[in-house]
């Protein structure tokens, strides 16, 4: 099960950068999304609260492990940031909640769900889950207006839910697999599912089986396969090979490799752009070209751009298989 997945234009009176005028603003982006494309990501969430600890989690560490709805952030200002950004008319392809906790603990989601749907119809709106909450009828309910569910299933047995999702204590995955399904019959809109394997964590052969026999029962429209691409929480992490990843997917039938994007992007300039790669890496490492992509400049200026964060202390560097990638420099 997967947690997943904020940026303004004030400039702030404690950094440089005019993208971060709160300490963690609620909105960041838009971001290339490999399976949204062109995504503005909404965070209703404080840092790493979330139902699971997940040892490949791209944000780290949960610091606060919960299964309590609540009204974790004010929903006035983020819905002020939200329609400050879209009173512009910018070119998306979704706005997502996402962030580095679990949405659906937000108690809210559904309020800011028909905010966004009253307000800026003409935008898709997607979730990133980790499903834990679907038992709920209530928080399923909040759901239902969303265009696009994305929720996680990385276990079928509890051995690999322990190992690699580190539940909350009252969770129990059986409870899980029937808020899906339950969610499943509710839901008109689009059910995705992904799958996200950690070699030595769930990727043997019977752990394939009982996902592929629990995807079966959940019935969701696309399944996708997904490996570490970035920084996990934990070191001893690392990513699927291509083939295997290949073989893991063709045995569950329908599942699809997620692949890069290959969208086109809003440009900023000074301080706009280094607030928006600010409040992009505090939700997930990116790379140059990532960052390139984001930010619709050449590879040399965004290059420009993270040098002159790093001097200024704002960034660091992480060397990993896939490249460089380029987070907060915290303390």
């Amino acid at each position: 099960m997967l947690p997943r997945f904020r940026s303004t234009t004030t400039q702030s009176a404690n950094s440089g950068y005019g993208g971060c005028s709160r300490a963690k603003p609620y909105i960041f982006g838009p971001v290339p999304s490999r399976r949204l494309g062109l995504s503005l990501g909404v965070d209703l969430m404080p840092h790493k609260t979330c139902s699971l600890d997940c040892v490949y989690c791209e944000c780290g560490r949960t610091t606060h492990l919960t299964v309590s709805p609540e009204e974790y952030v004010p929903l006035a200002p983020v819905k002020e940031e939200l329609a400050a950004f879209l009173s512009t008319s910018p070119e998306l392809d979704h706005i997502t909640f996402s962030g580095a906790g679990e949405p659906t603990l937000h108690r809210g989601i559904g309020e800011m769900t028909d905010f966004i749907k009253s307000n800026f119809p003409q935008y898709k709106l997607a979730l990133l889950t980790n499903a834990t909450l679907l038992g709920r009828e209530d928080v399923r309910n909040r759901l239902l207006a969303i265009d696009v569910v994305i929720a996680s299933v990385d276990a079928a047995g509890d051995e690999a839910f322990r190992r690699v999702n580190r539940p909350h204590p009252a969770l129990v995955l059986d409870d899980i697999e029937a808020g899906l399904v339950s969610f499943r019959k509710a839901f008109k809109n689009s059910l995705w599912v992904e799958v996200f394997l950690v070699p030595g964590g769930n990727s043997s052969r019977e752990e394939l089986t009982g996902i592929r026999e629990m995807l079966g029962r959940i019935r969701p429209d696309r399944v996708q396969v997904n490996t570490l691409d970035r920084p996990g929480a934990e070191s001893w992490v690392v990513p699927m090979e291509k083939e295997d990843l290949e073989r893991a997917a063709s045995f569950l039938q329908t599942a699809e490799l997620i692949s890069s994007p290959d969208v086109g992007q809003i440009r900023g300039t000074g301080d706009e752009l280094a607030g928006r790669v600010l409040a992009a890496v505090q939700r997930r490492p990116l790379t140059l070209e990532d960052i390139s992509r984001m930010l619709g400049i050449e590879t040399t200026e965004a290059f420009d751009q993270l040098q002159k964060m790093i001097r200024d202390k704002a960034l660091k560097r992480l060397e990993m298989p896939r490249g460089i990638f380029y987070l907060p420099k915290r303390g």
